[in-house]
């Protein structure tokens, strides 16, 4: 048995220990770049790896589907060029010379509390400690400047002998432009160094006239804030593993091709107990999207780079940003600390923001269009995972909740610039993959019913986190036609809407179904709640009318044909009964119009007792200890692997009262047998969902044994901690593992109307967590003593309107005295109790900013 250097806690959160004799920190991998950048990973040892920042592709995503690196988990291996860091420590007569990674110390812990890394380095033999925080500006509700290509490595060094000692730590870079495509070409790699009173500087570009030619032509920057000093052109010396800094050459140059490495040096004096912290920024500025060896075939391709190419015309610039905007290091840390300054479990905070990190891999990339088309600047697109599934498919990316919730504005542009413009058919369809929605298996419309209705979701989630009406008002047309679309779906078959879809239903299980399918009914009841709210602030009063008739029918229809008093069913078309289906199977996402709807605070879309007892039901029927145990029985064999067989999960679909033998339908290819074989696999963005409606509904020890699961499964000692894997690696459904963490908080938000809402569903006596709206964060806290409650909402960053308040209240007793106070002094309010469990507290011009604090006290 292997030693495992520091115990791993089941349950514990993403810190893991390095000894010499574990190998526990080879899996890790942490985006450290900016969002739609590329993507740079933070190893376990503080090595950086995965460099995909170069528009060629890193990885084999292999041509089986999309498994590969769950069965084969990716480890930090070597490096595919020269770079690092490391430290000289003189002590007297004694020189030790370190690298900042694994082979230079014994003793290394990890922590990972995304977007900041950690990593601590010690060693019995080494008089100094090393402390590294590694991170990408990152700010919620900023996505431009949390898209910069850039990478920080503070690294604080602490001299713990009694001895003063002599350090210098700095970091070595190779020239890689036009390094991986441009070798035999006439050119030259050439590195030189600036020097200012500000910080000292390695720049890395190339010489020749390669610009719209070489995939990796651009150029990259290694700066040291600070004094510190530089040379062009290092060797590495026999039998020292990391870069001395040797002489200051001020320029070099090689043939492209070959090997040209650079470096940055910092120094100073210790003595025992002082500390010093180096700062590095890594940037880079590859443009060349358009060339990428793994890109798509997009509209106007040609036309397209990087998003950052927009702002910045080379890496140097990118530094020069950062440097002359410190606040953006600052809000970054602020922003970390306010999301584990909480009283949730550190490993739930973990798991349900490791997923916004897919942002910042090659599965998320944003475009800058050098014509100026609007279509195209600054589009953000995703592949389902890295390198794999084209279109920002909709029936995949539905399920996100961290994109709409941490970048709101980003998500608004992408409604519009592709579910209401690119992907958008006259008829009122959304098309399912962008420019590619004419690929699948479906009838040719590009019409994926579920990934449909789920962008209706996400349009009114986006609608609630924007500050007005207006993207609402400039969408509503396409909007109300394409759930337009929708009804007269419904009524194909009997002339009348009744809020059950039948008929040719294509969804993200890759073939079209028939029937009565509760799971897409219910996204399509979900999508009439929504289409009725926004008619309402529309003035369409005659179309809210409509809507929430039929969502009404939806509630009494599919309760009544398709419940069958554990949970619900598919009832199947008898004229196609050749096709897949759940039949009387238990289906993990038969809730998924539920988990939308509570999502944006639209209440039940059916019966209570009957959604509570489904989900019980998909706990006790699909959830197992050991995924091995079911293989052996399952009637429906898999051939995509995404737990191993000692692993727990939740099964896609289980048929505890029989069916698993209909659920096939006709098989027809090897394709379609592996389509049937999702019904026997386990998907972490169907599991986060399903967390997050348990939650919602107060099922507290449900919703953290589905969650525990993922995190078990994607313990370090296992796998990558930050890569959740379907259809590829980072796969971006994923990014549903946000909403556990909203229904956990119990939050709610409408910006145009400028509602705030909480109530806590873990430990609501004394409660605390981050939040984000759509122009601000905070933290907010609840306290609950006998009869009193304490609420206090504290602004971070931005700016927040508060019309109205909306807290659980801790007894359905009605309060005598609500009374709130402004940075501690009394402002007037007035109240009003919803459904005798909810106080609504209203404000008059109430504009929070930046520190500011509102402090509620209900009763005592």
């Amino acid at each position: 048995m292997k030693k495992i250097g520091l115990l791993f806690l089941l349950w514990g959160h993403c810190m893991f220990s390095q000894s010499t004799q574990t190998e526990d920190l080879k899996y890790i991998g942490m985006p450290v770049n900016g969002i739609c950048t590329g993507q740079i990973y933070l190893g376990g040892d503080g090595q950086l790896w995965n460099w995909d920042i170069f528009n060629v592709s890193m990885l084999d995503p292999g041509s089986e589907p999309g498994f590969r690196y769950y069965v084969n988990p990716m480890v930090q291996g070597d490096k595919p060029f020269e770079n690092g860091f490391g430290i000289t420590i003189k002590d007297g007569f004694r020189e030790f010379y370190r690298p900042l990674n694994k082979n230079g110390f014994s003793d290394i812990e990890f922590n990972g509390e995304y977007p900041v890394g950690n990593v601590q380095y010690k060693d019995v033999s080494c008089p100094v400690t090393v402390d590294l925080k590694a991170y990408s500006p990152f700010i919620p509700t900023d996505a431009d400047n949390s898209g910069l290509p850039v990478t920080v490595l503070e690294y604080t060094v602490t001299n713990t002998q009694e001895d003063e000692l002599e350090i210098e730590l700095g970091g070595w870079l190779q020239n890689m432009s036009g390094y991986l495509t441009g070798k035999g070409k006439k050119g030259k790699h050439l590195n030189r160094i600036e020097t200012t009173d500000k910080y000292t500087r390695l720049v890395s570009e190339g010489e020749g006239e390669y610009e719209n030619e070489l995939a990796d032509w651009g150029n990259m920057s290694l700066t040291l804030l600070g004094e510190g000093k530089a040379s062009a052109k290092l060797t590495k010396y026999k039998g020292i593993d990391i870069y001395l800094s040797g002489n200051e050459v001020k320029e070099s140059s090689e043939d492209l091709g070959n090997t040209l490495v650079g470096g940055v040096y910092g120094g100073t004096k210790l003595k025992k107990g002082e500390r010093k912290t180096f700062t590095f920024l890594i940037s880079w500025y590859f443009p060349n999207v358009h060339l990428w060896d793994a890109a798509h075939d997009w509209k106007d391709k040609e036309d397209l780079r990087h998003y950052y190419d927009a702002k910045f015309d080379s890496a140097s610039e990118v530094s020069d940003y950062v440097i002359d905007n410190p606040w953006l290091l600052d809000a970054t840390k602020n922003w970390k600390d306010s999301w584990y300054d909480s009283s949730l479990p550190k490993w739930f905070l973990d798991r349900t923001f490791v997923n916004v990190s897919t942002l910042a891999t090659s599965a998320c990339q944003r475009f800058h269009d050098i014509t100026g088309n609007p279509e195209n600047e600054g589009r953000f697109y995703t592949f389902e995972g890295v390198y794999k599934g084209p279109g920002t498919c909709t029936h995949v990316f539905h399920y996100e909740q961290a994109l709409g919730r941490v970048f709101p504005d980003l998500a608004m542009q992408l409604r519009e610039q592709t579910d209401l413009g690119l992907s958008y058919k006259k008829d009122g369809v959304i098309g399912y993959r962008g420019e590619f929605s004419d690929i699948g298996k479906h009838d040719g419309r590009g019409y994926a019913v579920d990934g449909h209705a789920g962008t209706i979701m996400r349009i009114y989630r986006e609608h609630q986190m924007s500050s007005d009406r207006t993207f609402l008002k400039n969408n509503w047309g396409k909007i109300k036609k394409s759930i337009r679309y929708m009804i007269n779906h419904d009524k194909e078959k009997t002339g009348k809407a009744d809020g059950i879809l039948e008929g040719v239903q294509y969804n993200t299980l890759d073939r079209v179904w028939y029937g009565k399918i509760t799971w897409i009914s219910g996204l399509y009841a979900a999508a009439l709640k929504a289409g009725s709210e926004m008619a309402k602030e529309m003035g369409d009063k005659r179309f809210a009318r409509e809507c929430s008739k039929i969502a009404s029918l939806a509630f009494k229809n599919i309760s009544q044909e398709l419940y069958n008093g554990e949970y619900f069913t598919h009832e199947r078309d008898p004229d196609h009964l050749d096709t897949p289906n759940t039949n009387i199977g238990c289906h993990t996402d038969q809730l998924l119009g539920q988990y939308w709807s509570t999502q944006v605070g639209l209440g039940d879309i059916l019966p209570k007792e009957q959604v509570q007892s489904a989900l019980k039901s998909i706990v006790k029927y699909n959830y197992v200890e050991n995924y091995g145990d079911y293989l052996a029985n399952a009637e429906i064999p898999i051939k995509r692997w995404y737990a191993d067989y000692d692993e727990p999960g939740i099964i896609m679909c289980t048929f505890p009262k029989g069916g698993g033998d209909q659920a096939p339908g006709e098989i027809k290819n090897e394709w379609e047998k592996t389509i049937v074989g999702y019904f026997s696999e386990i998907w972490t963005g169907q599991e986060h969902q399903l967390a997050a409606a348990l939650l919602s509904e107060g099922m507290v020890e449900e919703a953290l044994k589905v969650e525990k699961a993922v995190h078990m499964r994607y313990s370090a000692e296992r796998r990558n901690p930050y890569n959740e894997i379907e259809y590829g690696n980072h796969y971006t459904r994923a990014m549903s593992g946000y909403a556990p963490f909203v229904s956990a908080s119990g939050f709610y938000y409408h910006g145009p109307k400028g509602i705030v809402g909480f109530d806590p569903k873990m430990d609501a006596q004394d409660f605390s967590s981050a939040f984000i709206t759509g122009e601000g964060w905070g933290s907010f806290t609840q306290k609950i003593t006998g009869s009193k409650q304490i609420n206090s909402l504290t602004l971070t960053y931005g700016k927040l309107r508060v019309g109205e308040l909306r807290l659980a209240m801790p007894s359905t007793e009605i309060p005598k005295t609500i009374t709130a106070t402004i940075n501690g002094k009394v402002v007037g309010t007035k109240f009003k109790i919803k459904d005798k469990k909810t106080v609504a507290i209203s404000f008059k011009d109430l504009n929070l900013k930046k520190g500011d604090n509102l402090e509620i006290t209900i009763g005592g």
